[in-house]
């Protein structure tokens, strides 16, 4: 059993830090992202191939990809402002 909504976090992650250079990219930062998303998020649970295919449905729609984006946002300026990285990027 997984959270399925980290993949696509981590998806919309990737494509922001492309559009914005300015935060960091390592993986401590990018983790710490992720998790503050998926914190803040609704968790998306399956335990059967058909709860997953529709959960998956969800995740992957423009409406829940839209403010899943805006949360990664905002946990990528969060992260900026107190990172627990080395320094390194």
């Amino acid at each position: 059993m997984k959270n399925l909504g980290e993949s696509v976090v981590r998806e919309i992650h990737g494509e922001l830090k492309l559009k914005h250079p300015e935060f960091c990219t390592c993986s401590q930062c990018a983790d710490d992202v992720v998790a503050l998303v998926l914190n803040h998020s609704q968790p998306r649970y399956a335990t059967t191939d058909t709860g997953t295919a529709l959960a998956n449905l969800d995740m992957w729609g423009d409406e829940t990809r839209a403010e899943l984006a805006v949360l990664v946002l905002d946990a990528m300026q969060r992260v900026a402002r107190e990172p627990r990285h080395d320094g390194q990027n």
